[in-house]
């Protein structure tokens, strides 16, 4: 590990300059992402209510699966080829956007007549009873879901999270503005995968209209092969988190059918649609730490650290207060059926804050390009995720999922080691937060009154350093959404506007 008293790496600016430059950058353009995250949390929370009291676990089960088959699809399919354009030196000329097109365009309608073939040739195999033809339906979505990707890596190159942030809510709404009228009609899964449909056509209708491109056809056979080398790794290891994500429709659908997958992506959906901020801090994380040169080891450092607590709190927090009346709100907003997922969803948000370094330091990996470090990481988790799985779903119910999620952070170790490799870093941030946070997200784990024990901890905030921590935390969001840094080049990162 470098000493503290490291000359910093770039002459003539002090390491505290560059790390204020850093954060208000990363801060500044996270709020955006926050603000965008927490209106379409309401929006999502609004939907699911309405959608899975009137569905039930049985065919939200039956979408989950079809989704989760066809994520897998699209994921190799895309190619990596947002963060492709992303981490691309310079300024992008509109040549490789169209080129960028035109490769999504022919890999997105391979995938798909591929896929579908598939289904047919193998369809006895999928689980869980009932998602053959939803999958084949779903599976249509494909090219729709991957050629928006041109347009989000140009927006996103420019800092647009703003402009992001309502194309992504307007995604929210027409998700659920198309589901729910079906849903009360009695559509079951088929209400969510006709909103699936109207979602994704969403994203790619406006952001193409948005972005300044006009993409048209441009085949480049070095071009093809920059990106499919890029594609082929980064793709890799995107596809092997998402065969992770196949461990509830294959194993979980085996074991417990329909309901019981139903129960676990909604315990998922919980985590996830809380844990609002997972999602921003990669998309930012991933363009900010590129523009961070891999000689500045302090300000890399900086990165990890301070990002890996602002992702804890930001994660902790929301799942902790969820989970104080998470045995009273589920049944009351989703219906009764659903109280069977409370424990679950605990654990899975326990799963989430534990991981909450390795997800920062995953995201380096990515900015670094060091894809293959991803999926080394990947690989470990969904192995161990997949084979504890089937030993504790079998034995303990839906919960046993949760319990393998926790076994699976042993990919943390890993990754750890990877980063270590290249620059040292602390836990001394996060570590009391761990103490003061964990905890109460158990909460839902532990029969009142004994759980209110798990708050405890929390009075430790009260200590002096702990109210140190607080208050520059605070000072250091309050700084960077109220004076947007002026680095050279961070307003205008791709030149003129294809």
């Amino acid at each position: 590990m470098e000493p503290p008293s490291q000359v910093p790496d770039v002459p003539g600016r002090s390491e505290t300059t560059e790390h204020r430059s850093l954060g208000q950058l990363a801060v500044r353009g996270g709020g955006y992402m926050v603000g965008r995250e927490a209106i379409g949390m309401v929006i999502r929370l609004l939907g699911v209510v309405l959608v899975v009291r009137l569905i039930g676990p049985g065919s939200y089960g039956i979408y989950s699966a079809a989704a989760a088959f066809v994520l897998f699809i699209a994921t190799f399919a895309q190619m990596g080829l947002e963060v492709y354009l992303i981490r691309m030196p310079g300024e992008i000329e509109a040549r490789h956007y169209n080129q960028a097109f035109s490769f999504l365009l022919v890999t997105s309608v391979a995938a798909t007549v591929i896929a579908e073939g598939l289904t047919f040739a193998s369809g006895g195999l999928l689980r869980p009873t009932g998602v053959l033809l939803p999958l084949r339906i779903l599976l249509l979505s494909i090219p729709v879901n991957v050629l928006w990707a041109p347009s989000q890596a140009a927006i996103e190159r420019r800092f647009g999270y703003r402009l992001m942030g309502l194309l992504e809510v307007g995604g929210d709404v027409a998700l659920y503005a198309t589901a729910i009228p079906l849903a009360f009609l009695g559509a079951k899964a088929w209400s969510l995968i006709a909103g699936y449909f109207a979602w994704q056509t969403w994203l790619f209708v406006a952001s193409w209209a948005t972005s300044g491109l006009r993409l048209r056809w441009d085949w480049s056979l070095t071009a093809i092969r920059d990106m499919a080398r890029h594609g082929l790794s980064y793709s890799t290891a995107q596809w092997v988190t998402r065969l992770g994500d196949l461990v509830n429709p294959l194993v979980v659908g085996t074991f417990l059918g329909a309901a019981g997958v139903g129960y676990v992506a909604f315990a998922q959906r919980l985590v996830d649609t809380i844990g609002f901020a997972q999602r921003g801090a990669y998309r930012l994380g991933m363009v900010a730490m590129s523009r961070v040169g891999s000689e500045e080891k302090s300000r890399l450092r900086y990165s990890i650290e301070e990002g890996s607590l602002l992702q804890l709190l930001a994660l902790a927090v929301p799942f902790a207060c969820f989970g104080l009346a998470a045995h009273w709100l589920v049944p009351a907003l989703f219906g009764h059926q659903w109280a069977k997922a409370v424990p679950l969803y605990s654990l899975l948000a326990l799963a989430a804050v534990l991981n909450a370094s390795g997800f920062i330091q995953t995201t380096f990996l990515y900015s670094r390009g060091r894809n293959m470090a991803v999926t080394g990481v990947a690989s470990i988790r969904t192995i161990v995720l997949a084979v504890a799985s089937v030993i504790l779903v079998k034995r303990i119910g839906i919960d046993g999922y949760g319990v393998a999620w926790l076994i699976a952070l042993v990919d943390l170790v890993y990754a750890d080691h990877v980063v270590r490799k290249m620059f040292g870093f602390s836990y001394k941030k996060i570590l009391p937060w761990v103490v003061v946070l964990v905890p109460p997200v158990l909460v839902p784990l532990v029969a009142m009154p004994w759980s209110l024990l798990l708050l405890s901890p929390v009075a430790l905030v009260l200590l002096p350093p702990m109210r140190a921590e607080i208050r520059r935390i605070v000072g250091l969001i309050w700084s960077a959404m109220a004076k947007p840094p002026r680095e050279p080049g961070a307003a205008a990162v791709v030149g003129p506007t294809p």
